[in-house]
């Protein structure tokens, strides 16, 4: 089967750790993602602004580690845009798209962003979970929504053919991101709040909202977003699939399994290696092959096909 998750940590928790990208004991891997028939995976890099303040430079160290990769191993490439995605996926790679968790790297300065652009970043979420310059994390309210620079930021970041990532952001800052928005907006990797009531998790009007834009939301593997203790496996998991189709449709559900971000994922998922489970759950429940396949990777790719010409 063809895989597209949207989100993962696993390059700055590899790079921090000292281990590789192609083999290791982490949730994820280049060896064990290599066994489906092609995989797009999001590599995400985030630096914990409560530790260190975060910065392009730094960033740039993630991107050359990762480029330092596609170099050396032979099932793997990095993806700018929707033609190369396209030839990893006909050759059946493992294809790494780079992104960024929180634009406290922009460090206020719009420049930046072109700096990222340039080096490969193609997909940035706004906020962590605290506030920043561009906006209001879902933990920290300190702007009352986007700021004037979020805006500019979102503005350009569209025009540019980057991809908006909302999660993580606050109600307001999410609300006004989607005003600022004409493609396709996502959700790389958020639950829904109606199945479980958690700050992280989106409302059923977000769940619209980004439903009109075209866009996806990454179902999120952490145990904490999925349900309380006992209804966090991949029944809980099952949940959040099977209401996000009833508010939006199958359309909208994609994978954003947040590898190597959490500390605890369903007991019957122990990383990458055990995506079937989920899938197969799914076809358990008469979901039909087609609507698996989009949920799998066909609508997150249809994203990139929109927004990374």
């Amino acid at each position: 089967m063809f895989i597209a998750d949207g989100h993962c940590d696993t390059l700055t928790e590899a790079v921090d750790k000292h281990t590789g990208l192609v083999k290791n004991v982490l949730h994820w891997d280049i060896s064990r993602a290599s066994e489906y028939d092609a995989f797009i995976q999001v590599l995400a890099i985030f630096q914990d602004s409560e530790k260190n303040k975060p910065s392009v430079s730094q960033t740039e160290y993630y991107i050359k580690k990762a480029e330092a990769v596609q170099k050396q191993a032979e099932k793997f490439m990095l993806a700018k845009d929707a033609e190369q995605i396209k030839k990893a996926v006909d050759e059946r790679m493992v294809c790494g798209i780079l992104a960024v968790e929180g634009g406290d790297c922009l460090n206020g300065d719009i420049d930046n962003l072109l700096k990222l652009y340039d080096m490969g970043i193609r997909i940035m979420t706004l906020t962590w979970n605290n506030a920043n310059e561009l906006g209001d994390g879902c933990y920290q309210t300190l702007h009352g929504g986007l700021t004037p620079f979020g805006r500019e930021i979102v503005r350009l970041m569209q025009s540019m053919g980057m991809i908006v990532d909302v999660s993580h952001a606050d109600e307001k800052t999410f609300w006004d991101c989607i005003e600022e928005c004409r493609e396709p907006v996502i959700a790389s990797h958020s639950n829904v709040r109606a199945v479980y009531d958690h700050p992280r998790n989106l409302y059923d009007d977000q769940i619209r909202a980004i439903a009109k834009t075209k866009g996806v939301i990454g179902i999120n593997f952490y145990t904490e977003f999925i349900g309380p203790s006992k209804m966090n496996d991949v029944d809980g998991l099952l949940r959040h699939i099977e209401h996000l189709c009833t508010v939006a449709g199958e359309d909208i559900v994609a994978i954003g399994a947040d590898f190597d971000g959490v500390e605890s994922l369903p007991e019957q998922i122990h990383g990458v290696q055990d995506l079937d489970v989920l899938f197969n759950s799914l076809a358990h429940l008469n979901y039909s092959d087609r609507v698996i396949r989009k949920i799998a990777g066909e609508n997150l790719l249809r994203v990139f096909n929109d927004v990374l010409c």
